[in-house]
């Protein structure tokens, strides 16, 4: 999978990047860089010149990386969807999990309210324009995914998960027509996501991810797929260190497929997460998000239907059904 992810991303230095005006030749950057590389591992050289020789070469590359004030009119724009969603009804009976120096205590589990609220904020902030001369846009970004249980005043209403997630990517905007569509984002992300919680309800990992988004008219599709970094097992359950989540990919999937038609009425998405490569038709999840004009024009009416494994990490391997409504105050298209 690591190799798919650098011929990918090489692909798309090579077919997204344009030269710069500065640029003298023909040639562009991704291009110069692939070529250097590809000489310096051919060369009959040991392993420390060769390095050398290709960290020569960037020393002596000049970059205008300023970001396009034209591009970006705001510094802090959104991300993923940022939304509220105030009733999210379950009619699974789930389970408030307890840990005790790392092991689980079953003693102290009690029944999860049926319905709780959910909210996401998602931000992203450009870094850098043109970064290294690729034609890409370097961001950083922060989600924060928060499930709470505001019904539950018997155990005084808790914030039983919130799940953080900073991210550093590259975008691309090519807008290249590819048959009747038009590829409008490729991204190749570098993410963390983890719950913050002590040994035992700890729960993270790290990935690298590539995006395509492409535009049919009114119907935008496209797909996400990740590869996850390698941890160590833990050897104990209370070390701090180690893969907290060792099966986290079988539950959850390895790409997600989307499909969502927008119009002045409404706005209707379909996302599937599995793993094509070992597909299993009861792991994964499907999801709909269906948007409604509001009353008040800054907001719409969101409702959403979730069914399957990892809607948070916390419960990544517990599979739930979830019907959610309330409002959507910025969609990610």
């Amino acid at each position: 999978m690591k190799k798919i992810l650098i011929l990918l991303l090489f692909i798309c230095l090579s077919l997204l990047a344009k030269p710069t005006d500065t640029q003298e030749t023909k040639h562009t950057f991704s291009e110069d860089l692939f070529a250097t590389i590809q000489q310096s591992l051919d060369s009959n050289v040991t392993n420390d010149i060769k390095l050398n020789n290709i960290s020569d070469y960037l020393k002596n590359i000049k970059f205008n990386d300023k970001v396009n004030k034209k591009k970006y009119k705001y510094n802090i724009m959104g991300h993923y969807e940022n939304y509220m969603l105030l009733d999210c009804y379950s009619p699974n009976n789930l389970v408030e999990k307890h840990w005790k120096d790392g092991i689980r205590d079953p003693s102290k589990d009690y029944k999860r309210d049926h319905n709780e609220a959910q909210f996401q904020l998602s931000i992203k902030v450009p870094l850098y324009g043109n970064f290294l001369n690729t034609g890409a846009d370097l961001f950083t970004a922060y989600t924060q995914n928060s499930y709470w249980q505001v019904y539950d005043t018997k155990h005084s209403s808790p914030f039983r998960e919130t799940n953080y997630q900073p991210e550093l990517f590259l975008e691309w905007h090519p807008d290249k027509r590819l048959g009747e569509s038009t590829l409008k984002i490729t991204r190749l992300s570098f993410i963390h996501q983890s719950n913050g919680q002590d040994v035992g309800k700890s729960r993270s990992w790290n990935r690298t991810e590539m995006f395509f988004l492409l535009q049919h008219e009114n119907i935008f599709y496209g797909l996400n797929f990740w590869d996850r970094w390698d941890e160590k097992d833990k050897v104990a359950p209370n070390e701090t260190e180690g893969n907290d989540n060792k099966h986290l990919v079988k539950y959850i999937g390895a790409q997600r497929y989307f499909v969502k038609y927008k119009s002045d009425k409404f706005n209707i998405g379909l996302y599937y997460q599995t793993n094509l490569f070992d597909y299993d038709p009861n792991l994964g999840n499907i999801r709909v998000d269906l948007t409604l004009p509001s009353i008040n024009q800054n907001l719409k009416f969101f409702i959403r239907y979730f069914n399957g494994y990892g809607e948070s990490l916390i419960d990544y391997d517990v599979k739930i059904q979830r019907i959610s409504f309330g409002i959507m105050i910025a969609d990610w298209i």
